[in-house]
């Protein structure tokens, strides 16, 4: 059994060497944290539960800390915001131990070094399942908020690298198949697109949301959020090899599976195609998916209605 107290204070003292603590004024150890002066910060909140978002039987505890963080920092890239602190509210059953809780925040420490965020601080309670709920603050660097629902009658609609990896690799997990490792990495490591963001700002692109429920799902949030139809097209997407082979190996469309996806964490965007021509040359990895119109008595027209859109609420696993 955990002791808490104990964990507190060596977090307390690990958090001391994280890299990019000078955001905080008080740092974790006083009844809250005190931040630096953020001009127009950006909130948001993830959860990651044991048995919906996670199994320890597929990830150790510092893929799960890592990739908690980095989903819930992706929020902050599709925003165009810098990470400044995020906060950790970590639940722990009996059976996890003091190294599993090390562990976890292991990946936590290594995320947060990696996209420069200090860690404000958090809560650490007992709980029937293991469970990781996180708030993150961002400085946003644009004049604008990149919302959803600025898609226009005539945008194209952009992924900005591939997509269906994440998904054939948690099928990959299910199958218990160690034959396609890059999918099963895909799935436990994304990473959050700050990179792309920088260059989607740089061009004026006013409408952004990272993919986390699969294509299907977000773009049909995002032309509700806009009053438009959007249209997309499966002749467009740019296939990963890997997915090829994984789809031809369980008779699966890996169009389907891209469309359906789920964890992709790239960015969905809508610009118009000159603009995307420019973005383009700067990111390689971006392609079109659809094409958004006036609306026409419904939100998304897309070719595999017998799919829907991962949701993470639902137990998958």
């Amino acid at each position: 059994m955990v002791d808490e107290f104990d964990l507190i204070e060596k977090l307390l003292s690990r958090s001391r060497r994280l890299k990019h603590q000078g955001a905080l004024i008080i740092p974790p150890g006083d009844d809250a944290a005190l931040l630096s002066s953020i001009a127009r910060p950006v909130i948001t909140t993830d959860t990651h539960r044991e048995g919906v978002h996670f199994r320890t039987e597929w990830q150790r505890h510092q893929e799960i800390g890592k990739k908690a963080v980095v989903i819930t920092l992706s929020d902050l890239a599709a925003s165009f915001a810098t990470p400044v602190a995020l906060f950790v509210n970590l639940s722990l059953p009996g059976h996890v131990t003091l190294e599993n809780a090390d562990a976890l925040y292991d990946g936590i420490f290594e995320a947060l070094d990696q996209y420069g965020c200090a860690l404000g601080g958090g809560n650490i309670s007992r709980a029937g399942e293991l469970s990781l709920d996180m708030f993150a603050i961002g400085d946003c660097y644009s004049g604008y908020y990149p919302a959803r629902s600025g898609a226009r009658s005539g945008d194209g609609l952009y992924v900005s690298g591939p997509i269906g990896k994440a998904k054939a690799g948690l099928l990959a997990l299910i199958h218990n198949d160690p034959d396609f490792p890059e999918l099963v990495r895909a799935f436990k490591f994304p990473e959050a697109r700050f990179d792309a963001a920088k260059i989607l700002y740089a061009h004026g692109v006013r409408c952004v949301m990272d993919l986390s429920d699969g294509l299907i799902g977000d773009a049909s949030h995002m032309a509700r959020a806009s009053s438009v139809t959007i249209t997309l097209d499966p002749a467009a997407l740019r296939l990963p090899p890997e997915l090829t082979l994984f789809s031809r190996k369980y008779n699966l469309s890996p169009e389907k599976v891209a469309f359906e996806g789920g964890e992709e964490y790239e960015l969905l965007f809508t610009c118009t195609p000159d603009v995307f021509a420019r973005i383009e040359n700067q990111l390689p990895s971006a392609f079109q998916v659809g094409i958004a119109a006036p609306f026409s008595e419904t939100y998304l027209i897309q070719p595999f209605p017998e799919i829907s859109s991962f949701q993470h609420g639902k137990k998958s696993y």
